[in-house]
């Protein structure tokens, strides 16, 4: 159908026409993006030609704006029924890339039955495309109980973001981008079309992703650089590095400089047995000690396309690797198999894969290991994980619950894979002000529909604690537990571990609760600190550097989490999990010997308050003899106000000098 000729400026119009058809003809991922801009502007002057709706819906699909594909698919349809011998296959893909199943499995079969000819050799690809239709309608039946939220603007752009790893050490998430900035500053125009990948990072500041920072070299190099995982130490970022149509996965070890600033080392092969010659590696994960590692690969005598890989190591040496093992067809299919991780328990296997019973383009699986040491048959995660589209790297933390992933079929992206954060919630469990135990940020639900029952999660909130554990005197990282306790209901409801190589940490603490906080490292005296999060209070960030003293003579704690009544030497009942680390500390020096000392602001008078701290030093004492400490290793001593530790001109400094101590006399 020809352009209506207007008073607009028809010869340029054409140029566009031809430009943007020229450009859709290339069939590269970024030379569609290009050919939209060219096919709109030609657009506004004749929306009623059915080849440029077509070319147009196509080129929307290509760079999954799936909406505006259907759009304009639908346009050319109704413009001209015979647009084209397979406008019936694009409507269903547009149909099926957003979720209208039903509609999609009408248009496949309709192109399905006017296949002739060399148009045969496709009936098997619509007979899978159908087939991801119908698992589409069952997945959609049984949505799973799921928090998701787009990671912004400030990381997520109009070109792709994927891949993102959780680096502890730090709290920052590691991506992978193809942006205009690339190191290199050149596409890869021989395949896609679309710029070099380079790899990012950012973290999450008061509730807001920060603007992300790209690595120089020799982290990005002038081809693909793309995030893998950190290692299970904790020191070392995987890279993927693609070269002459293949590619291998490197690692770089992290430093930290006596000034603080951080730096890398250049990437090198990270094991031998997993990068062959002729074939790409894209993804790998470790299990928690090294031991084992999956990885994915195209190489030869596989299932199909791209598989996980299993090796083994044999004894200590870095070499010393048994050969790769194919998973087999219970995870492998003839189709391809992506970004691959493993759960610290090494029993929980979570990829990618195009095969299976996926709903369309990459769904996000689990497989569970069983005692006999083969791999259950992969659950699909379902919605709202799942979409037609892809959904892919996904990092779980090991909470289980919250964590990471990439999709490019979402309604809300941005650009084209944009990257989210989700939370596994427990339906019977969250109410409105509950603080189900790891709610990660305050946000509504992605859809209802989802909600197994009516929820109200919109008042939830919390504080995010972080910070480093190191030892008093060299200031070394230590490898140290952290214990939080419900101080109301008086028993501990997470525990995690520091990073051993840096000493990091982060616990996410939902409000309206009061919350005890110890450390607890071997050898060394235990820190304690009370978190008292009002109900009103928003998304917070706490950063608490906590520093442990040997245990040695003189040694001292103070009790943060030992609590009296007003005026009283009464102990309250949320003392009890903290005096139960002091009786601990007996069993594993069983020659230990302690002063408790209570101590008092300057308020009040001497006497009074010498006979009160006295009295609160004897009443912890006579609780550590109750729970089986022997009375001749401990001593209680009152010392009122002579040993102020902060100021007692304010109401903060005397908040800290009434306070109950242990002492270490010896051991």
């Amino acid at each position: 159908m020809p352009f209506f000729v207007t008073e607009l400026d028809f010869s340029q119009a054409f140029k566009d026409l031809k430009k943007g058809t020229r450009l859709f003809n290339k069939k590269q991922k970024g030379s569609y993006f290009e050919a939209i801009q060219y096919l709109e502007s030609a657009y506004k002057y004749n929306p009623d030609y059915a080849m440029l709706n077509y070319e147009l819906g196509i080129s929307y699909l290509k760079i999954h704006d799936n909406k505006n594909g259907l759009k304009y698919l639908q346009n050319a349809m109704l413009l001209n029924s015979n647009v084209t011998k397979d406008i019936h296959f694009w409507l269903a893909r547009a149909y099926h890339l957003n979720s209208k199943f039903d509609d999609a499995l009408v248009e496949y079969e309709t192109y399905l039955n006017s296949m002739a000819g060399k148009q045969e050799k496709y009936k098997k690809e619509i007979q899978k495309y159908m087939a991801e239709c119908r698992n589409g309608i069952e997945l959609y039946k049984n949505p799973k109980p799921l928090i998701i939220d787009n990671l912004g603007q400030n990381v997520n752009t109009r070109y792709p973001e994927y891949s993102p790893v959780f680096a502890s050490f730090d709290s920052i998430v590691f991506f992978t981008s193809r942006q205009p900035n690339t190191t290199g500053g050149k596409k890869n125009k021989k395949i896609t079309n679309d710029y070099f990948e380079d790899i990012y990072f950012t973290s999450c500041k008061y509730g807001v992703w920060e603007k992300p920072e790209k690595f120089k070299k020799p982290i990005n190099s002038k081809g693909n650089d793309a995030s893998v995982a950190v290692n299970p130490t904790g020191d070392g970022l995987l890279l993927y590095r693609g070269s002459k149509g293949n590619g291998d996965i490197f690692i770089a070890f992290r430093k930290v400089r006596n000034s603080g600033k951080i730096t890398w080392s250049k990437p090198k092969q990270v094991i031998r047995r997993v990068n062959k010659n002729n074939s790409r590696e894209t993804t790998l994960t470790f299990s928690h000690d090294s031991s084992t590692v999956y990885f994915v690969s195209n190489r030869k005598k596989g299932v199909g396309g791209k598989d996980i890989w299993v090796i083994h190591r044999r004894g200590n040496s870095n070499n010393g690797w048994t050969r790769p093992e194919n998973l087999g067809r219970t995870i492998n299919t003839p189709y391809d198999e992506e970004s691959v991780f493993l759960l610290d328990n090494d029993s929980v296997l979570y990829f990618s894969s195009k095969g299976h019973n996926t709903m369309g383009g990459f769904d996000i699986f689990k497989t569970v290991k069983l005692p006999d040491g083969r791999w259950k048959e992969p659950e699909n995660l379902g919605t709202p994980f799942n979409t037609p589209d892809d959904d892919m790297f996904i990092f779980v933390n090991k909470d289980k619950r919250t964590g990471y992933f990439a999709s490019n079929g979402r309604e809300d992206k941005i650009g084209d894979f944009d990257l989210y954060w989700f939370f596994i919630y427990r339906p019977k469990l969250l109410k409105q002000n509950s603080g189900d135990d790891l709610i990660a940020y305050n946000k509504k639900p992605v859809n209802e529909l989802y909600l197994e029952e009516p929820v109200d999660i919109k008042t939830m909130k919390m504080t995010v604690v972080k910070g480093f554990v190191t030892e008093y005197e060299t200031n070394k990282p230590l490898a140290a537990r952290i214990e939080i306790v419900d101080n109301k209901e008086q028993k501990v409801v997470n525990t995690i571990e520091t990073n051993a190589s840096t000493g990091a940490y982060t616990v996410m603490l939902p409000s309206g609760k009061d919350y005890g906080f110890a450390v607890i490292a071997d050898g060394y005296m235990f820190y304690s600190e009370n978190f008292n999060i009002p109900e009103a209070t928003g998304y917070n960030e706490i950063e608490k550097n906590v520093q442990l003293l040997p245990i040695n003579p003189g040694a001292r704690v103070v009790l943060r989490n030992v609590f009296f009544d007003t005026g009283k030497s009464t102990l309250r009942p949320e003392s009890y999990p903290e005096l139960q680390r002091i009786a601990d500390a007996f069993k594993l020096y069983p020659k230990l010997v302690i002063e408790i000392s209570g101590h008092t602001d300057s308020r009040g008078k001497d006497a009074f308050n010498n006979k009160l701290s006295q009295a609160r030093a004897q009443s912890v004492v006579n609780y550590l003899i109750s729970i089986g400490v022997p009375a001749k290793q401990l001593i209680a001593k009152g010392y009122g106000k002579t040993q102020p530790i902060a100021d007692n001109k304010t109401e903060a400094g005397r908040q800290l000098n009434r306070r109950v101590e242990a002492k270490i006399i010896s051991f």
